[in-house]
């Protein structure tokens, strides 16, 4: 069975499905995060690490108690937590009977300004509240930077795609 790249059962309905639950995943875990903080379900050892016990196994979130990390952590997760809701919505787009629509560009124009503008922002906050970042820090948003440049090059596409696609549609 050969799987078709767009439109119902296909490749890009799958990959919709797939990202709409890893965005459901970070977003939980963002909330259980904030949730623990909140009601105060959490532990600072003697070293000020905070644990957070994670319900049902044996693991726990250990890390800086401090607010640097917390507003960093958070940072992380609601970042990726759009990344994947936007991912979704274009996965979802792909999936319909028409390719080339306005709400598709819409949302790759979404995507490349959320790939381009905060891992920017987040290597100006390391800078001014580290005084620095690190190489860690630096290649994944450098992959973001080159994914925003890749969605605004595939967004330009959609949009020739569709000026081309209402003209043929006028012309019958």
């Amino acid at each position: 069975m050969k799987l078709k790249m767009f439109g119902k059962k296909s490749l890009s309905t799958v990959l919709f499905h797939s990202t709409r639950l890893i965005m459901i995943g970070y977003g939980i875990f963002l909330l259980f995060i904030i949730i623990s903080l909140i009601m105060n379900n959490f532990v600072i050892t003697e070293a000020n690490d905070l644990q957070i016990h994670i319900p049902f196994t044996n693991s726990i979130i250990k890390g800086d108690y401090n607010p640097i990390t917390f507003i960093g952590i958070s940072c992380f997760l609601v970042f990726y937590t759009s990344f994947f809701f936007v991912l979704s919505l274009i996965f979802k787009t792909f999936s319909a009977e028409k390719l080339f629509t306005e709400e598709a560009i819409k949302y790759l124009r979404w995507f490349t300004i959320l790939n381009l503008i905060l891992p920017i922002a987040y290597a100006v906050a390391g800078i001014l509240i580290n005084n620095g970042i690190t190489l860690d820090d630096i290649i994944p948003g450098l992959l973001h930077v080159g994914l925003g440049v890749f969605a605004a090059f595939i967004a330009t596409i959609f949009k020739l795609g569709f000026t081309l696609q209402e003209e043929n549609e006028l012309t019958i």
